[in-house]
């Protein structure tokens, strides 16, 4: 690769990416803007002090399963909406794909991270979900059971 990354001039390749993708002009601000969000947790996470970081030789290390679970940690902890914890996550899994088509990674790691759902989120589908239940007709034992399994699934 002749071009040296880091995080900081990987936006632009990144943006070029997008408009190749014919994303529209919003997309594109919000995808940059969560970038920037990801590369400053990313300074703080691996203590980056200069702008001139290798982004190439910890590419396995920063696009990692553990490191894309360790960002959605952080951002559930700091109890952003689920739509913006969502739309982050989305970014990464655009990025990403941006990294495979460099040549970077191979697989997408982010894609096996689960988009984000609230409490209440959750107990709304629980509770669209009874409904239906009821309106099958279904008895009670039957529909509790069923939504303790639902229970258990969301909670995963």
């Amino acid at each position: 690769m002749e071009k040296r990354y880091n995080l900081y001039n990987l936006e632009a390749s990144f943006k070029k990416y997008l408009l190749a993708e014919n994303k529209n002009s919003l997309t594109i601000k919000n995808y940059l803007s969560d970038l920037r969000h990801f590369t400053g947790w990313l300074i703080f996470k691996f203590r980056i002090q200069n702008s001139d970081f290798d982004l190439e030789s910890r590419i396995s290390e920063i696009f990692s399963l553990e490191t894309i679970t360790e960002y959605k940690a952080y951002l559930v902890e700091n109890r952003l909406p689920a739509k913006t914890v969502n739309r982050r996550l989305s970014t990464v899994r655009k990025l990403c794909s941006f990294c495979i088509s460099q040549g970077w990674i191979k697989e997408n790691p982010a894609k096996h991270i689960p988009n984000f759902q609230s409490e209440a989120e959750k107990t709304g589908l629980i509770e669209e979900y009874r409904m239906f239940l009821i309106k099958k007709g279904l008895d009670s034992q039957t529909i509790n059971s069923s939504l303790r399994d639902t229970e258990e699934f969301l909670s995963l």
